[in-house]
């Protein structure tokens, strides 16, 4: 993670971030594809009269119709089940959705400038603004490195995925209609009814191919509007079209989960990895990163393990960005305060009950393109611990044990100077300002050098217990300590794993810390 507030929390309990600038990098199965399910889904607390199941099926039918033409490239198909009235930007984002999923015979090269992206339809949106959680990347290796390929190489393929169904979701609200100008334009066109309705688009990724990477599957909530003539429903845009009237439009909301198809120009290549096939998820002008993500990713899994042991899924989705309206999308943050980015770690939700993180993703933003390769290879071991100890870390762990831990993991077997990795820690040391205390959550919150004290005193306070109590210690100290709860409970859980209580912790690497600056 990076630069986070636990304001920020709402977010960084499904998000990680990391922060591009100086110093610390701070953060941040064989089954076959199921065929599109045609069943309604029961959207009613009460038995739906005949209109309201007349109107269920034809949209669920719609949207099955939906499932088979984005899959198969027939843009005929596509064609034929938007509405006339639908705008350019719609009926765009639907193709785009298209091109990405259907079939394709061979890879496809990556251009080398990223155009401007703008959502895909297909993955309806409700933008909001939210509160962005930034992160530091690796300072040492931080320069285009000679190492990365000369010329653009090929991305990957057409996502292939192993399963896709958009049906038909429960709604508590008000009944949403089409009016004014529109509502006159689909009156005049023969529509006889319209209808804004929450949807869902349940997948799991295959990658290259399928089947791929093995993952539960995944619910996003959409909203989509849509028109009936006759006996046939056409797809007329998203919930913009009608907005909630019950949902306080000056009530801060958050952005919303978005398919990875959500923006054009997505491909995906697999990579074998020690728990199964990973993914690399990529858009457009990101050729050269992926290639270094694709050298990487593998070693990245290893050393994780190595350090955290093999408990843990042991693969990954990676998903590279090309822009910051992309990278933004899919942290769920706003555009323009992640701009110092390298990395997040997001997810979906977790299954307590089958304790399984759904929807994991590594997310490279744009910036991640400057680092060489040993300097993504850093970026993923520290977004990978993340990934490794989810299910063992409670939403208010204290910061400077996740990110100190993960920084940790991330610089661990590589030689760097302290203060190469430190430079704002070294020089408030040399200045003969000592850190008194581990740093608090409400310093990780913004972009500054706070912030960045915060990561780079967390990733010492890691590697100062590593070494002196041994990495058997650290680890069990970051199993105790993520538990969260009170300071009292954490101080307490630090004090069982270390033998020393929090105070003498302090003193020790206060000590440790006047050593490592001369």
């Amino acid at each position: 993670m990076s630069p986070a507030s636990r304001a920020s929390r709402a977010v960084a309990s499904a998000t990680a971030l990391a922060l591009l600038a100086g110093g610390v990098t701070a953060c941040g199965s064989g089954e076959k594809a199921a065929a599109p399910s045609s069943s309604t889904t029961p959207l009613f607390s009460t038995p739906p009269n005949a209109f309201e199941q007349q109107r269920a099926d034809g949209v669920t039918a719609l949207l099955d119709a939906l499932t088979k033409a984005l899959t198969s490239g027939d843009r005929a198909g596509l064609d034929a089940l938007i509405d006339p009235l639908a705008t350019p930007a719609f009926r765009q984002s639907l193709h785009r959705a298209q091109d990405d999923l259907r079939p394709a015979p061979a890879p496809r090269a990556a251009t080398s400038v990223a155009p401007t992206a703008t959502p895909s339809a297909a993955a309806p949106q409700s933008p909001a603004p939210q509160r962005s959680v930034p992160r530091r990347s690796p300072r040492s290796g931080d320069r285009p490195s000679s190492s990365a390929p000369a010329a653009p190489v090929p991305r990957g393929s057409n996502l292939v995925l192993r399963t896709l169904q958009y049906r038909l979701a429960p709604s508590a609200g008000p009944e949403r209609l089409i009016g004014g100008e529109l509502g006159v334009r689909l009156n005049d066109a023969g529509a006889s009814d319209t209808w804004v309705t929450p949807i869902t688009a349940s997948y799991a990724l295959g990658g290259a191919a399928r089947p791929g990477v093995d993952e539960p599957v995944i619910d996003v909530p959409q909203e989509l509007a849509v028109a009936r003539y006759g006996d046939d429903w056409k797809l007329l845009g998203d919930g913009s079209l009608a907005p909630d009237e019950s949902v306080d439009p000056t009530q801060e909301v958050r952005p919303p989960e978005l398919v990875p198809w959500a923006f054009g120009g997505l491909l995906a290549d697999d990579v074998p990895t020690a728990g199964g096939t990973s993914s690399i998820l990529s858009y457009p002008g990101t050729d050269r990163t992926v290639a270094k993500v694709r050298d990487q990713l593998a070693p990245a899994v290893a050393a994780v393990t190595a350090f955290w042991g093999d408990a843990w899924v042991r693969k990954a989705v990676i998903q590279v960005t090309g822009t910051p309206e992309q990278f933004a999308g899919f942290t769920r943050t706003a555009p323009g305060e992640t701009n110092a980015a390298a990395a997040a770690t997001v997810f979906s939700r977790i299954d307590g009950g089958a304790k399984t993180v759904i929807g994991q993703r590594v997310v490279l933003a744009p910036a991640a393109g400057q680092l060489s390769v040993a300097g993504i290879g850093v970026v993923l071991r520290h977004e990978l611990t993340h990934v490794a100890t989810r299910l063992d870390t409670a939403d208010d762990a204290p910061m400077w044990l996740t990110e100190g831990v993960a920084e940790y993991v991330g610089r661990r077997g590589t030689k760097v100077d302290f203060t190469d990795v430190a430079p704002e820690l070294s020089a408030q040391i040399a200045a003969g300002d000592v850190p008194k205390a581990l740093p608090s959550d409400k310093d990780f919150s913004v972009d500054t050098d706070a912030a960045r004290l915060a990561y780079q005193s967390s990733w010492s306070f890691a590697t100062f217990v590593a070494q002196k109590y041994g990495e058997d210690k650290l680890k069990r100290m970051y199993l105790a300590v993520a538990q969260g709860g009170p300071v009292a409970k954490t101080d307490a859980a630090l004090a069982g794993a270390l033998g020393v209580d929090r105070a003498t912790a302090v003193a020790q690497w206060r000590t440790w810390l006047g050593k490592q600056v001369r």
